[in-house]
């Protein structure tokens, strides 16, 4: 296989780092170089992460290295991909992981014009299922984001890179390009350089599935500080005013999850996840949002009897929505006498006012005549 094919350069990288040989490049960037390779003697075709060569240099570095990649060895999901081995050869420190015959998220997103909803929240229930396990692991991603979203072909989503970002923000070496975290899917603690936690990565899952809708990040600028200072100062426009047929439950779960302290987002991914379970595909924002500033916008409420199935009716109270509706299902409208007394209870200042027009309009009719 020549060089040009196999998409490797022989000059920086050997042909065989430890007992894995390498066969192509299949991704590259700051936090180091993806190869396909074969594991020998098992012959059994591996992703390589190759970290950069500066990683080697430092002892404290090494230690942590070795605690991460055995925290994230005990990983065993679905929706994560499996580390089969960590270790150093010739000066590189690798990961040896599962490989999967697909595509990242970010190529799905850029490759069709928008994603079908049901596709979006599919993709989403599977990442926080991973990550449920994860954090219940005790161990946290800290750079969730498209490129580190792995889709096979038989359309299961696996999380990669854990536990890198952890690694870059405990060496104290700064290398060009990287960014511990990627500033468009930065939670604002993370911006901050605060300690984080699992509402980390519940952030930067938002920020995910915002722009499976959207096919954009909700805050974007011109240079990483930028784009961190959007994450800390500004409140995201809504997925439905960029789409306009985003599911009302999706955009109230992304909402919450963008909140900036995170205290008012979920307690934990698990019940994002029973949030998600309950979106409809076919019940979309049906008027255009007036006012971006957050309230209490998801809330689970467990009926007086305890009995019955709980209501995992999601309010949008930025339009003024009831809970309990008056209107029949499967009704025609103009004879459903629930529309109108909801249409008056609704619009009573707006029927008043109208009704006042009417008034004058009839009295100035009769004086004319």
């Amino acid at each position: 296989m020549s060089t040009a094919a196999s998409g490797r350069d022989p000059s920086y990288f050997p042909d065989y780092i430890g007992h894995f040989k390498i066969l192509q490049i299949v991704g590259m960037g700051g936090m180091g170089v993806v190869y396909k390779a074969t594991q020998d003697p098992l012959n059994r075709i591996v992703a390589l992460k190759v970290l950069p060569p500066q990683l080697s240099l430092n002892d404290e570095l090494a230690k942590r290295f070795d605690i991460e990649a055995k925290a994230i060895s005990r990983l065993q999901h679905q929706n994560i991909v499996s580390l089969y081995e960590a270790g150093e050869d010739k000066g590189y420190r690798y990961f040896a992981m599962q490989f999967v015959d697909g595509e990242n998220l970010s190529a799905r997103i850029q490759a069709k014009k928008s994603m079908p909803s049901s596709e979006i929240i599919d993709i989403a229930k599977q990442i926080c299922r991973g990550l449920r396990y994860a954090h219940s692991q005790n161990v946290i991603h800290r750079d969730i984001k498209p490129q580190n979203i792995l889709i096979d072909k038989e359309h299961i989503a696996r999380l990669s890179d854990f536990g890198i970002a952890k690694i870059f923000a405990s060496s104290g070496i700064t290398l060009t390009g990287v960014t511990v975290g990627t500033p468009e899917y930065m939670s604002p603690e993370q911006a901050e350089g605060e300690d984080v936690d699992a509402k980390t990565d519940i952030y930067s899952l938002g920020v995910v599935i915002y722009e499976m809708l959207t096919k954009k990040p909700p805050f974007l600028a011109n240079n990483p500080v930028a784009t961190a200072y959007k994450h800390v100062h500004e409140i995201p426009i809504p997925p439905s005013v960029k789409r306009r047929d985003t599911p009302k439950r999706l955009e109230l779960i992304v909402l919450k999850a963008l909140k900036k302290d995170k205290k008012e987002r979920y307690e934990s991914v698990d019940a994002m996840l029973e949030h998600l379970d309950s979106v409809d595909v076919d019940e979309v924002v049906d008027r255009t949002t007036l006012s971006f500033a957050a309230q209490k916008d998801l809330q689970d409420e467990s009926p007086d009897n305890g009995d019955k199935v709980l209501d995992k009716r999601i309010t949008d109270r930025r339009f003024g929505d009831r809970r309990h509706s008056r209107r029949k299902q499967n009704s025609f409208f103009l004879f459903d006498k629930g529309y109108w007394l909801d249409l008056v209870e609704d619009q009573w200042l707006t029927l008043s006012l109208i009704a006042i027009l009417a008034a004058i309009l009839l009295n100035h009719l009769i004086g004319h005549k």
